[in-house]
């Protein structure tokens, strides 16, 4: 792998984590590019490499990385996603959410195919012990066959933040087409987050071409009052109960809290916990794949019309809040519509 160098577009907190997993894998970051002097500082110190700009375009010109991490705001993945590909490079890794609508995502899509460049959505959580090991307990019919499932997300944004939940209510069922939805968003605080608009709390039933079923519902936990859509509150992040014919799975987000194992195989009464196995980091597991891919052609398991099955999951449930109506797939809007309803005045500043 070190025949490939990598840059980096986006110099902050989560900018750290894309740079120790090229390291992990054994990729040099070469150049860093970012609008903030004080963040292209803290990459030269990070690193001791002293290629840095302000223009991300320049660098893309200048330097050819083989690789790139988009680590920005969410507006910005879609211009920066094409530039990248249209200037040679051969992988990309977009920091979610993969777009603000699926318009963007859309072209994002056909401008990385057009050119061969391999795009990935970074929903990193799917390597991560708990996620990977739930999935392929239920995979082996560890539940039997599954029946439903639930989700619930602390933060308060199913298209920043729940993108991740999302992706990984798809993957656990094993990536199921989605038949319909309904869903409802509170949007009253006026509450911006990475620079648009957002929703405060939300529910939504999903309906798979395969008869199962998933309630999820997320937000309000994190400002007062404290109305949190979820029953517990003993996990990290978000919340996944999967229910099969012969028991159901419990994962409990990113990280144990108190003394309740992660990960939980419950038949009535009778609780297994399930040790978790070390892996490698998140990102380093990503990007080895986004070499693989590269070099075989192998469809990425975090690639970008992954990523979109995603954001239609995020832009339906949004449509149904606006149009108050059941939604059925495939989703033929192109645009956000919260934030149409946001404009419109529905949801007031």
């Amino acid at each position: 792998m070190n025949t490939y160098s990598a840059a980096i577009i986006g110099y902050g907190r989560m900018a750290r984590g894309h740079l120790n997993g090229y390291k992990e894998a054994g990729i040099p970051v070469v150049a860093a590019a970012d609008i903030s002097e004080e963040a292209l500082g803290r990459f030269r110190g990070d690193t001791g490499t002293e290629q840095t700009y302000t223009d991300y375009r320049g660098m893309l010109d200048e330097v050819r990385p083989d690789l790139i991490s988009i680590v920005t705001h969410d507006r910005l993945h879609c211009t920066m996603v094409v530039d990248a590909a249209e200037r040679g490079v051969s992988g990309i890794i977009c920091e979610k959410p993969m777009a603000m609508n699926l318009e963007e995502a859309d072209r994002m899509l056909d401008a990385c195919r057009g050119c061969g460049a391999k795009l990935t959505v970074s929903h990193q959580r799917y390597y991560m012990p708990q996620y990977a090991q739930a999935r392929e307990l239920i995979a082996e019919g560890a539940i039997g066959k599954i029946r439903s499932a639930e989700a619930y997300l602390l933060p308060s944004c199913i298209h920043t933040d729940g993108t991740h939940t999302i992706h990984m209510l798809l993957s656990l069922l094993g990536n199921p087409r989605v038949s319909h939805l309904l869903a409802q968003v509170d949007a009253h605080s006026g509450h911006v987050y990475y620079d648009h608009r957002v929703e405060d709390a939300g529910v939504a039933f999903i309906a798979f071409d395969n008869q199962v079923y998933a309630q999820l519902s997320w937000g309000l936990a994190s400002r007062e009052p404290r109305t949190s859509l979820s029953p517990v509150q003993n996990f990290r992040y978000h919340r996944f109960v999967i229910c099969g014919d012969t028991g159901r799975l419990e994962l409990d987000g990113d990280a144990p809290v108190g003394e309740t194992p992660i990960l939980r195989i419950v038949r009535g009464a009778a609780i297994e916990a399930v040790a978790l196995s070390p892996r490698k980091g998140a990102i380093t597991l990503e990007i080895e794949d986004l070499v693989r891919s590269v070099e075989t052609n192998v469809p990425h398991p975090l690639d970008g019309q992954n990523g979109r099955d995603v954001l239609e999951v995020i832009m339906a449930i949004y449509e149904s809040a606006r149009r108050r109506c059941v939604i059925q797939f495939p989703l033929a809007v192109k645009d956000n519509p919260f934030l149409a309803m946001c404009e419109t005045g529905e949801f007031p500043p």
